[in-house]
């Protein structure tokens, strides 16, 4: 990534500020790059899908560069005059899937017939290199389709994909843009349902359940880390490169700044830009860009979250600018607009006048007005910690500096929207029987139990919102309210949500239940045709060894059975 960084003599240096800018960013070390990659094979075999007239004359094009197969989703407008340059078919695509060097695909037939590539044009294997679709018939519907699939929709489109297929042979690699932790993953418990920001997320179909679980598809995924900014575990973390190594490097950079100013220069705003799609934007306008304005190559914007940008407003930046370059996706866009709305009510509540202009995100093009006049700083004194430890932890070092040092008081609760990942739960004391189901399914534990006592703990700082716990009451007697309540992060601990005196055995005395679950069992079985009269009632009461016990005292040593179903 090192070679597509804006060249540092493209910036102006008039000022102060300029000269500490060009300084600065001459000393700028980059964070490492990747240590895990992806690889890919290629032998040049070409799918083309399309009307026959279309897909015919772009075979002719690179019949001698590649190995052609031709699926026509429409017939020749006239009988060919020669034979096709590759295999050919007329059909209809189905189910095409997979990526550079091993796309598979159905084929519909003559009256509905459905039958695999391989069987159909007779090749084996019956897998495919490289797609040219031309039609949008094997359109997935993904924002980013995968390595190896051209779509055209423009003259443009054809133009790159005809430069650019003879070149798609032989091995090649990509980063492996993510780490997951299954650990802290809250998608899923005790077959409950939770959190799927990060499916949702996914611009290329890559991340999917696998029931409590997440799979990422490392073939598939193209690094636009949407997944990462909104995961609220912080299970799902960039390593192209990961954050702590990104915020090391641009926390040196921002204090090289203000080394060189000697206090005459502005406030820096630090513009993270996607490296490959946003360089030739930015540097169209580097001779225009501010001089407060810090240009930072990253793989891709939408990896960089929250954790990213609160630290780096502690840091000392007035801004965080992220540049997506010429057509981002949908997605991407989505997941980052609804966290920038998230910590800019976090930002209000901690009275920064300025906060509706800490996060901007600019898609496409780079507006110059947005960066033309530098904020003050959130802080009175820049951070100097490093950034280590989970999402979590890296956000709430951020806060803690943002709170200690920012220009206002601010509120120690933040009421925050639907769907923020801080907040507490609620526990209806009167419903709650301490049954512990949703200390069972609490995927990062922030709802504990008591140990041997009959209570109820509540770590807000762990809680991500997920909902699981909610779910999983019978009693539904927990709700969630979305809220950033600041001591709870500033100085982390157990609460007590609920606590309850013990049941004890009528028989032996030992403590095995609480008084509320025994009443609401006894409430729930009295009608049951085991548990008629009240002796049978009064064995509800009773440990599991006393209960046996006084079964066969009562029954005279055989079990009962339900009405007509004796032995």
């Amino acid at each position: 990534m090192q070679e597509e960084m804006l060249e540092i003599d493209q910036l102006s240096a008039t000022g102060p500020t300029g000269q500490a800018r060009a300084l600065a960013l001459e000393a700028f070390d980059p964070p490492p790059e990747p240590m895990e990659w992806v690889e890919y094979h290629s032998e040049g075999r070409l799918l083309i899908i399309g009307p026959a007239d279309e897909a015919w004359g772009i075979a002719e094009q690179l019949k001698d560069d590649l190995k052609i197969t031709m699926l026509a989703t429409s017939p020749p407008s006239e009988p060919p005059d020669r034979a096709p340059p590759g295999r050919y078919l007329d059909g209809r695509p189905r189910e095409l899937s997979g990526y550079l060097g091993a796309f598979t695909l159905k084929v519909e037939v003559d009256r509905g017939r459905v039958l695999e590539a391989g069987a159909a044009f007779g090749i084996d294997p019956g897998t495919f290199d490289l797609v040219l679709d031309l039609d949008g018939s094997a359109d997935s519907g993904v924002d980013e389709p995968p390595v190896g699939y051209y779509r055209v929709r423009s003259e443009a489109d054809r133009e790159r994909a005809l430069a650019e297929l003879p070149d798609m042979q032989g091995d090649f690699q990509k980063p492996r843009f993510f780490a997951y932790d299954p650990d802290i993953c809250a998608h899923g418990s005790r077959g409950l349902d939770g959190c799927r920001k990060c499916v949702d997320a996914c611009a290329t179909g890559a991340a999917y359940s696998i029931g409590e679980k997440i799979e990422i598809d490392p073939y598939l995924c193209q690094g636009c880390g949407s997944c990462v900014t909104v995961c609220p575990s912080g299970a799902m973390r960039y390593a192209a490169p990961p954050s702590e190594d990104l915020l090391d490097s641009v926390r040196r950079l921002l204090a090289e700044f203000r080394d060189e100013a000697g206090g005459q220069a502005q406030t820096p705003d630090v513009l993270l830009y996607s490296a490959e799609s946003a360089l030739s934007t930015l540097t169209a306008l580097a001779s225009e860009l501010p001089e407060h304005v810090l240009p930072v190559a990253v793989e891709d914007v939408g990896s960089v979250g929250a954790d990213t940008w609160l630290s780096l407003l502690a840091y000392g930046a007035g801004r965080v600018v992220l540049l997506t370059g010429p057509a981002p996706a949908p997605t991407l866009l989505d997941a980052t607009r609804r966290q920038i709305n998230i910590y800019r009510v976090i930002l209000e509540g901690l009275d920064d006048q300025h906060a509706a202009q800490r996060l901007v995100l600019q898609p496409g093009e780079l507006d110059l007005a947005v960066l033309a006049e530098p904020l003050p700083a959130v802080v009175d004194r820049p951070a100097t910690h490093a950034a280590i430890g989970t999402k979590r932890e890296i956000l709430r070092q951020a806060l803690a500096h943002l709170h200690d040092h920012g220009v206002g008081q601010g509120s120690e609760t933040i009421a925050l929207p639907a769907g923020a990942p801080f907040g507490e739960i609620r526990v209806d004391g009167d419903a709650c029987t301490l049954c512990m189901a949703c200390v069972s399914v609490c995927p990062v534990s922030a709802i504990q139990g008591g140990g041997d006592l009959p209570q109820l703990h509540f770590r807000e700082e762990q809680c991500v919102q997920c909902g699981m716990c909610e779910s999983a009451c019978p009693e539904d007697a927990i709700s969630l309210q979305a809220r950033l309540h600041l001591p709870a992060h500033m100085a982390p601990g157990p609460r007590l949500l609920n606590e309850e005196q013990m049941h004890h055995c009528d028989g032996c005395g030992k403590p095995f239940a609480t008084r509320k679950m025994m009443e609401s069992m006894t409430r729930r079985l009295q009608d049951h045709w085991m548990f008629q009269g009240d002796e049978a009632l009064a064995r509800i009461r009773l440990c599991e060894d006393c209960r046996i016990q006084r079964l066969y005292e009562d029954e005279g040593g055989v079990v009962a059975h339900p009405p007509g179903k004796g032995v």
